[in-house]
């Protein structure tokens, strides 16, 4: 077997059986087409996304030149992901190597949502056909419905030159509503030479209501989706920028779904216990509730609010209260007067456990 297909299937057989349990979706309304955005996936979740692009030449002929890219990851613990990229019809070593495979893993060092300033995450790759290896450093913050994310890249061996290459980028996602996203980014490597252009994408994204996959359709002039391949931007015969049409579909696989029984309640930091009387919010998002462990005194409401695309509920484990379908964007209250330890779980999604301990 060719090296870089044991590679493939060494990757593989890790990502599925990374992870014990967990959800979660790999958004595209979270990133633009050549920048990741601090993405690092959610345990026990194994993610399939396919992105296509292509580009139509001159007449006559009008040849399609198509370019796929596979990537397979899964998250872990601690706010990292393994993955691969596998791309054919690759530019980045040449013609003698059309094949790109990129193996790498990636560590959200720190995250808005926790309480940081913003997001940072970092990367490290190694491009087999380029035989470079990669890394990248990505800031990202969230402005009500404007994400902002700007990366630097440092590649071993860019575009298979024997001489360390750096890049930089920035790019913007705005949201306009639950389903619906635009994106951009521009991608520029320092040392640039004249037969490459700047590296460049606008896209709109929607994420298909009821279910945690999402769509990108989008232009670019980049090539494929690895570190290399997103950084450069291709030419046509007239030396102007080459225009691809693509789209990508995200496809995550939570594998508490499919494998082995109960998935114990995550352990997260209790969230104090607050005065009788106050509303206190659970989130509903990427197929888990969050946080999946609140400590309340008693006369407290609990707030459920649904920020999926997928209907969710919220039923005690013992049968004696259900809130039924929620639908996204809905929400959900009930309030909690006597002491004790209730667990609920999602009825259409029975993986998603937490729990409410009232004092």
């Amino acid at each position: 077997m060719h090296p870089t297909h044991r590679a493939l299937v060494l990757a593989c057989v890790v990502g599925l059986v990374a992870g014990p349990a967990g959800a979660a979706a790999q958004s595209v309304l979270e990133r633009s087409p050549n920048l990741g955005g601090a993405w690092v996936g959610q345990p026990g979740t194994l993610y399939f996304n396919f992105l296509h692009r292509f580009n139509v030449g001159d007449p006559p002929i009008r040849k399609v030149t198509n370019t796929p890219t596979f990537l397979l990851g899964a998250g872990l613990p601690g706010n990292t992901m393994i993955a691969l990229q596998y791309a054919t019809s690759s530019l980045v070593a040449g013609p003698a190597e059309p094949n790109e495979l990129e193996l790498g893993g990636r560590w959200r060092a720190l995250r808005q949502e926790a309480g940081a300033a913003l997001d940072l995450a970092v990367q490290a790759a190694y491009n087999t056909a380029a035989g470079s290896p990669d890394a990248e450093v990505t800031l990202a913050r969230q402005f009500r419905t404007v994400r902002l994310v700007a990366a630097g890249r440092v590649l071993g061996r860019g575009y298979d030159r024997d001489t360390v290459r750096y890049a930089i980028g920035g790019g913007a996602i705005v949201k306009l509503g639950r389903y619906f996203a635009v994106a951009g980014d521009v991608v520029s490597l320092l040392d640039r030479s004249e037969d490459e252009a700047l590296a460049w994408s606008a896209a709109l994204q929607i994420a298909i209501p009821y279910t945690p996959h999402t769509l990108s359709l989008h232009a670019t002039n980049t090539n494929t989706a690895t570190l290399q391949g997103s950084s450069i931007g291709l030419k046509d015969a007239d030396g102007g920028s080459l225009t691809r049409w693509g789209f990508e579909l995200t496809i995550p696989i939570t594998l508490s779904r499919y494998f082995g029984g109960r998935t114990p309640v995550a352990a997260a930091p209790p969230a104090g216990r607050v005065a009788s009387g106050d509303v206190v919010r659970v989130s509903m998002r990427q197929l888990a509730f969050a946080p999946a462990q609140i400590e309340v005194a008693a006369g407290t409401t609990v707030e459920w609010v649904n920020e999926d695309q997928l209907v969710h509920t919220v039923r005690a484990d013992d049968g004696s209260w259900d809130s039924g379908d929620i639908a996204p964007g809905g929400s959900w209250r009930r309030t909690f007067d006597r002491p004790g330890t209730y667990t609920y779980t999602c009825t259409p999604h029975p993986f998603m456990k937490a729990v409410v301990v009232v004092k």
